[in-house]
């Protein structure tokens, strides 16, 4: 197939994806449409198997992943961190104890591969899933054993987990942000409300600027400064012998390069090329389900069972203990926590519904998401973009072959 050819069905795949993501406001993810669009078609030869190959974006996404994980750095800053300390502790925390938890449950039912897979999974988004997907292959080009599962079914695993997650994780808290919008409904009427929004806004002012000359502002200049970014955390991570992934230095890199305003906060806005770069990973993910046999599907149900229900039985138990800790209530907790399963923008449009569907008037609806979008919102970055980075990078080198 001509490369030209690949990449204009990549995209028009992509673009269905959207569409149903969109008409369902984000109750089905694009993921997922992606994802059974390319099952279905590799399977019963409507796709060529060389098709992502032959599309281009797999040597463009390779390149640029870190250039990614440095660009979500540069989208948090320390100002947050103080601002939303509570919402960090929970998110965080409870992706820590979580990622623990599954590993070592997984391990006693199944075995260290599959825990760790469905652990980054579950725990992770998309950047997670081709960290373990890079480690599968590694592992399989080393020639070891892959374990109870083979090396392409081990690539698959967690990409199905990960976009079946997203549909439990809107579904579940959409009702517990419901119930989280009437409870802030009703301190708002007995006066009792708290604007968190204005105390993140008065702690989060900064100059968008940048210490750098005028050339390496520009869009060229800023995607060179990214990749010597990642180039310099792949030295770091082979001075540890790879102990810490090179992604985990990429990231905090990242957040100290925006503090030090040597990068702008979300640096890859001036460039143009986030869409293009965002699709090129995407699509790396979905490179497996092109050998992958049907029937063996049969072989993931267990796993992929386990981790979506044991994921949420651990987010509740372990953010609602310590949301009581720091402060917020059991809903507005939990909800915290259960953004591990879905990010931005799943927080936003989820709490907009809430407080639609909450609020009386205009003035409740505004009242209700100024109180709970800055800490749903911040919920996902100290989850997906920050924590489950960090994890993610560390887990997958206990995986074994």
């Amino acid at each position: 197939m001509e490369p030209i050819l690949a990449f204009t069905i990549v995209m028009l795949i992509w673009t269905v994806g959207e569409l149903v993501s969109s008409k369902t406001k984000a109750l089905i993810s694009m993921m997922l449409v992606a994802s059974m669009i390319f099952l279905i078609g590799f399977a019963a030869d409507l796709l060529p198997h060389d098709l992502i190959q032959q599309s281009g974006l797999l040597g463009l996404g390779s390149a640029v992943v870190g250039v990614i994980i440095v660009h979500l750095g540069t989208m948090m800053s320390f100002e947050d961190l103080k601002a939303q300390w509570r919402t960090f502790v929970i998110g965080s925390i409870t992706v820590v104890v979580m990622s623990l938890v599954l590993i070592f449950i997984g391990e006693l039912i199944f075995d260290r591969n599959i825990a760790v897979a469905g652990t980054a999974a579950i725990t992770g988004g998309t950047l997670s899933i081709l960290m373990v997907q890079e480690k599968v292959t590694e592992l399989m080009s080393a020639g070891g054993d892959s374990g109870l599962l083979s090396g392409y079914l081990l690539a698959v695993f967690p990409l199905l987990i990960l976009n079946l997650k997203n549909l439990v994780g809107f579904l579940v808290t959409a009702n517990i942000l419901k119930k989280e919008a009437t409870r802030v409904q009703g301190e708002y009427r007995k006066g009792n409300l708290t604007f968190y929004e204005n105390e993140v806004k008065e702690n989060t002012k900064e100059q968008s600027t940048s210490i750098l000359p005028e050339f390496l502002q520009t869009a060229y200049g800023t995607l060179f400064i990214l990749g010597a970014t990642v180039y310099v955390a792949r030295l770091l991570s082979d001075l540890t012998n790879g102990n810490i992934n090179t992604f985990v230095i990429a990231l905090l890199l990242g957040i100290i390069l925006r503090h030090f305003k040597i990068l702008k906060p979300n640096a890859l806005s001036s460039t143009d090329a986030f869409g293009l770069m965002m699709v090129s990973i995407m699509v790396i993910a979905f490179g497996p389900l092109a050998d992958i046999v049907p029937a063996d599907l049969l072989n993931l149900v267990g796993p992929i069972a386990f981790y979506l229900a044991a994921g949420v039985l651990v987010i509740f138990l372990i953010s609602y203990f310590l949301g009581k800790a720091v402060g917020y209530s059991g809903p507005l907790s939990i909800a915290v926590g259960m953004t591990t399963l879905f990010g931005f923008p799943g927080t936003m449009v989820l709490t907009k519904e809430a407080a639609a569907a909450v609020g009386e008037s205009e003035e409740e609806i505004a009242v209700i998401e100024q109180n709970l979008l800055p800490i749903m919102v911040t919920a996902g970055f100290s989850t997906i973009t920050i924590t489950s980075v960090l994890t993610g990078g560390l887990i997958v080198g206990l995986m074994l072959g």
